[in-house]
C-alpha cells in the first residue's frame, strides 16, 4: 500500500526593497505621502472553475488591486508562493503544474510529463515521480530528471535544495539524500516501515509515523534522532514554524498532544472533546486548526497557551481554513467565506460568493511602487524565469514571516460555538505589515536555556545571535536573533554566512 505523504505548506513569503536616495522635501503646503516600508498582507484568488486570477490588499477583499492577463485553469492545490520571483505555482484539476507570473500577469501551463506526488518547497522548484519511477523536477528555466535504485513512494524538498527521497522493500524503509542538479545519492538510512513523512519548517528534521510513534532523522547527514513513543497510531501532525513543537492528532482520544522535539516528551494535552483527523499550522505559529472527525468545523488552538479557543463552524478544502496574515480566520460557509477574529472567534467581515475562489495569503510588496505609494506597479518586459537555486545555502528559503504577534494576554478556552454572522464592514486596519528593516531569527523558543544554547552555536563575522524576550499570551518565548538590517539584502547575507536555519522577518526584534 502507497502510503501518502503529509505535507505542510508554508504560504506565508515577502520580498525585501533596496535603498533609495532620499527625494527632495515636499513644500510644506504639500507634505510627501507617507511610504509603506516592508510587505504587503495579501490574498490571492484563483476562480476554481478557472478564469482571471485577482489580488486584494488585504484585509481590503471587495476591491481588486491587481488581475491576470492570461486565465489560469481550475487548480486542485496551490504548491506554492515564489517571492523574489513573484509567481504562485499550482496543480490544476489534470495534474498540470500551472505557474502565474504576477509581475506579468502570464499563465502557463506544463501538462508534460505526467506526475504524481507534486511538491515544492519554494514555489519554483516542482518536483514528482514519473510512471518509471523516476524523480523530475520542473523549474522556469528546464527539467531535471533522475532515476533512483528505487522508485519512491514520497519525496521531500528541502529548504536548502537538497532532496529525500523515501522507498518501501518489504517491511524496511529506505531514505535517500541528494542534491540536485548532481546526480549522486551522498546519504542514506534504513528504517522499519513507515507511514507519513513531516518534516519540520525549518527543515532541520524529517519525522515519520510507526505504529510506536514517530521517528526522525535530521536533515543534514540523515543521522537519527531520538524516537517518540505513543500509545496509539499517529492521524495527523503539525509543527510550529521554529519546530519546537510538534502537534499530533491520535485514532483514539480526544486531545492534542504537543510534544516538545527537545525532550522527546509530550509537554501537554490539549483536550477537544472528539476526535481530530487533520491539523494546519498557522504559517506564523499563533493557532492550530483541528478538523473533527464529524461535522464542518475547526477547534482553534492558541499556540502560545496551548489551550482551546473554541470552535467554529467551517467547510474543509485545500485552502481553507486558513490564518490570515492578522490573525483571522478565513471560514467557509456554503457559498461565502467569513474571516472571524481567532481570539474573540467573531466574525468582522463576510466575503459574499468568496467559496468560489481558492484563496492563498502571501506577504509581498511587489504591487506597491516606492515612488508612489498604494499605486500598483507595472512590470513591461521582465522576466519571471530564475536561475537554479539548488546550491543555495542551507536554510535559504526566500521566505520573510511577519512581525511576532500581539503580546495581549490570550483568553481562556471558549465553548464551542460557531461566530455569529455580522455585516460586511471594512475595519480600516493598514494591509502593511512591514516595520521597517529586516530581522535574521534563528529559533523562537519556549526555553531561555535551549535559546542561550543554540546562540553560542552560531556566529557571523565574531557576532552571536542575542536572545530577545517576547511575552505572547500569558508565555515567555524566546528568540535568537540578529538584526534589524537595513535592506532585505543585508538580512540574507548575514543569515547564509551562519550556516544555520532561518527566517528573515520585516520589523525590529
Amino acid at each position: 500500500m502507497r502510503r501518502a505523504l503529509f505535507a505542510i505548506a508554508l504560504v506565508l513569503a515577502a520580498c525585501g526593497r533596496n535603498e533609495r536616495a532620499r527625494a527632495p522635501a515636499a513644500p510644506a503646503d504639500h507634505p510627501a505621502p507617507k511610504q509603506s516600508t516592508g510587505p504587503d498582507a495579501l490574498v490571492l484568488r484563483f476562480p476554481r472553475v478557472g478564469g482571471l486570477v485577482r489580488a486584494f490588499a488585504y484585509p481590503t477583499v471587495d476591491s481588486a488591486i491587481w488581475k491576470s492577463a492570461d486565465k489560469a485553469p481550475a487548480l486542485e492545490r496551490v504548491l506554492g508562493f515564489d517571492d523574489e520571483a513573484g509567481s504562485v505555482t499550482g496543480v490544476d484539476t489534470k495534474g498540470a503544474v500551472v505557474r502565474v507570473d504576477l509581475r506579468l500577469g502570464k499563465v502557463s501551463r506544463d501538462a508534460k510529463p505526467k506526475l504524481t506526488r507534486l511538491t515544492s518547497s519554494d514555489g519554483s522548484s516542482v518536483y514528482g515521480i514519473a510512471k518509471d519511477g523516476s524523480v523530475v523536477r520542473l523549474t522556469p528555466a528546464g527539467q531535471w530528471t533522475f532515476k533512483p535504485p528505487e522508485a519512491p513512494h514520497d519525496i521531500i524538498p528541502e529548504p536548502d535544495g537538497s532532496l529525500l527521497l523515501v522507498s518501501d522493500r518489504g517491511d524496511k524503509t529506505t531514505v535517500w539524500q541528494m542534491h540536485p542538479p548532481d546526480r549522486q545519492l551522498t546519504d542514506t538510512a534504513h528504517l522499519p516501515a513507515v507511514g507519513r513523512a513531516m518534516r519540520t519548517m525549518v527543515g532541520d528534521r524529517v519525522y515519520f509515523t510507526v505504529d510506536s510513534g514517530l521517528i526522525g532523522l535530521r536533515s543534514k547527514g540523515l543521522e537519527p534522532v531520538p524516537s517518540v513513543h505513543l500509545d496509539h497510531k499517529v492521524r495527523a501532525l503539525a509543527t510550529t514554524p521554529s519546530g519546537d513543537r510538534i502537534y499530533v492528532a491520535l485514532d483514539s482520544g480526544d486531545a492534542i498532544l504537543v510534544i516538545d522535539r527537545y525532550t522527546h516528551k509530550i509537554d501537554t494535552r490539549v483536550p477537544l472533546g472528539g476526535e481530530a483527523v487533520e491539523l494546519r499550522m498557522d504559517p506564523t505559529g499563533r493557532y492550530v486548526l483541528a478538523r473533527p472527525a464529524h461535522g464542518d468545523s475547526a477547534w482553534v488552538i492558541n499556540v502560545g497557551t496551548d489551550r482551546l479557543v473554541g470552535a467554529v463552524s467551517t467547510e474543509w478544502r485545500a485552502d481553507l481554513p486558513a490564518v490570515a496574515p492578522n490573525g483571522w480566520l478565513a471560514l467557509l460557509s456554503k457559498h461565502d467565506v467569513l474571516l472571524a477574529d481567532g481570539e474573540s472567534l467573531r466574525v468582522e467581515k463576510t466575503v459574499t460568493d468568496g467559496a468560489a475562489d481558492t484563496w492563498l495569503f502571501v506577504v509581498w510588496n511587489g504591487f506597491r511602487r516606492p515612488d508612489v505609494p498604494d499605486q500598483p506597479l507595472t512590470f513591461a518586459g521582465d522576466s519571471a524565469a530564475r536561475p537554479d537555486t539548488s546550491a543555495s545555502a542551507p536554510g535559504d528559503t526566500g521566505n520573510v514571516f511577519a512581525p511576532p504577534a500581539d503580546t495581549s494576554e490570550a483568553a481562556g478556552a471558549r465553548p464551542a460555538t460557531a461566530p455569529r454572522p455580522a455585516a460586511p464592514a471594512d475595519s480600516g486596519a493598514s494591509p502593511n505589515v512591514g516595520l521597517g528593516g529586516f530581522t535574521v531569527q534563528f529559533a523562537a523558543l519556549r526555553s531561555q536555556t535551549v535559546a542561550d544554547s543554540l546562540a553560542r552555536t552560531i556566529a557571523v563575522d565574531g557576532t552571536h545571535p542575542r536572545v530577545v524576550e517576547a511575552p505572547h499570551n500569558g508565555d515567555m518565548i524566546y528568540r535568537v536573533v540578529l538584526g534589524p538590517f537595513a535592506t532585505k539584502d543585508d538580512a540574507l547575507r548575514v543569515a547564509k554566512a551562519s550556516g544555520a536555519s532561518y527566517w528573515i522577518y520585516p520589523g525590529v526584534p
